[in-house]
Formats: structure tokens, sequence, C-alpha cells
């Protein structure tokens, strides 16, 4: 499983499973279990973004909502 995407939304998504890792594990498993394979998180700046699963890859793909 790799992270791909934005670097600045990897980074927040780092720095987030850095300050709680169980938080990391539910965003994963969260989109794992939605039907279109993605979760939105924010930032603590305040910026939206998505964590979407390929569902071919398993990777991971952080994008900024919008």
């Amino acid at each position: 499983m790799e992270l791909l995407g934005d670097p600045t939304g990897i980074a927040a998504l780092k720095a987030l499973a850095q300050a709680d890792k169980s938080y990391l594990k539910f965003l994963i498993n969260e989109a794992r279990s939605n039907t279109d394979l993605c979760t939105r998180f924010t930032d603590p700046q305040g910026v939206h973004w998505v964590l979407r699963i390929d569902p071919a890859t398993g990777n991971l793909l952080v994008e900024p909502v919008g």
C-alpha cells in the first residue's frame, strides 16, 4: 500500500497519524467501508481533504476537496 497524491495532503495525513495512529486506521477503514471508497478529513489548518482507496492496487490517494 502506497500513499500517493497531493504532497501537502500527504504531510497533513502523516501529521494526524503521528498525533493519533488510531485515527489513521479509522480513516482507512471508513474509506474501505464506503461504497465510493473514499472518506474526508480536515487538517489542523482547517483544509479539507479526500482519502481514496484504489481497489485495484490498494494504494491510498490524498486529494484536496473541490
